[in-house]
């Protein structure tokens, strides 16, 4: 992904996509803060925060994805196990992390629990920086849980971004 998925090959033929790239280099730019990429399936999201990752990664930074739809169930059923601890601490530890699919699917009560902890540990080392690409508007996660909304929407400030509402996949077949 990390070679597909670049700056270079990020399409910017409207305004909005244009904007996403160039806040998207801003936060490359910047040594702190987090940044959110909302948006529809296929609307480039991923791209854009993969573009941003290797980015990152070439300026020598230490960075972890985690993918949320499936790395969430995984820590959900190790909850009550040492390696729960360790697995959620190299999360919030790491200098940079990549959440793809942030609360993708149904969002259950451990979910939010899990989100919580691990934003929360990030959100109280203000080094820490935190990429996310969501289905969900920001509103949408201030419904699921405030707490939760609210600490990515503080540390996301100037980085929050909203994706054209196309399906960019559905292009080759127009």
């Amino acid at each position: 992904m990390l070679q597909r998925y670049t700056f270079d090959s990020y399409i910017t033929d409207t305004p909005l996509r244009k904007k996403i790239k160039d806040i998207a280099k801003k936060f490359v730019e910047n040594d702190k803060g987090w940044m959110i990429v909302s948006g529809r399936s296929g609307s480039g999201k991923s791209h854009i925060c993969v573009a941003v990752c290797g980015k990152l990664i070439e300026k020598g930074e230490e960075m972890r994805y985690l993918s949320w739809r499936d790395d969430s169930v995984h820590l959900k059923s190790i909850l009550n196990t040492p390696e729960y601890k360790e697995e959620v601490d190299k999360l919030i530890k790491v200098p940079i992390l990549y959440i793809d699919d942030f609360f993708k699917g149904t969002v259950s009560d451990a979910d939010i629990n899990l989100a919580f902890q691990i934003l929360n540990g990030r959100y109280n080392d203000s080094k820490k920086r935190t990429i996310i690409s969501t289905e969900l508007s920001m509103e949408q996660i201030f419904l699921r849980d405030e707490a939760v909304g609210g600490r990515i929407f503080e540390r996301s400030r100037g980085f929050i971004v909203s994706a054209p509402d196309e399906n960019f996949r559905m292009r080759a077949y127009e």
